[in-house]
Parts: structure tokens; sequence; C-alpha cells
């Protein structure tokens, strides 16, 4: 059977607002914000849930997890 991780569309938001942030995007996250309506969202406290650099954790993890599927299948 295959493993399938989902995130919640306002969590991956919410992670790309506060890269952006981190990185010194400024204009660039308030435009996000603003594009993605992430203002009007009922996302709360996502402050103290995601810590800083989620999305740059969720990816590389993503990548590892890809890379290890591809080695898996060319043992199989």
């Amino acid at each position: 059977s295959r493993l399938l991780l989902t995130i919640h569309s306002l969590i991956l938001f919410y992670s790309t607002f506060s890269y952006l942030q981190e990185s010194g995007f400024v204009h660039s996250a308030f435009t996000f914000v603003y594009e993605s309506m992430l203002g009007r969202s009922n996302i709360r406290n996502a402050d103290k849930s995601i810590p800083p650099g989620a999305l740059i954790t969720f990816l590389q993890k993503g990548l590892q997890y890809v890379g290890i599927e591809e080695s898996l299948n060319r043992e199989e």
C-alpha cells in the first residue's frame, strides 16, 4: 500500500507566508496574505503551532520521502 501524506492548505499558506517574512520578503508576504485570503481565514494561533522554518522542513522531508520511494522502486 502507498502512504499518502496530506497537509491542510491553510497550514501550507501560513508556512509560505512565514517563510517569506523570515526571508525578509515583507512586501511579498503582504501580497501573499492578500491574494491567498489568509487574513480572512479562521487559522488561530498559527504562529504558536507552526514552528519557524516549517515550509523548508516540510519540503526537505518530502524530498527525502521521494528519494526513499525511488530507491525502493529500483530494488524491486
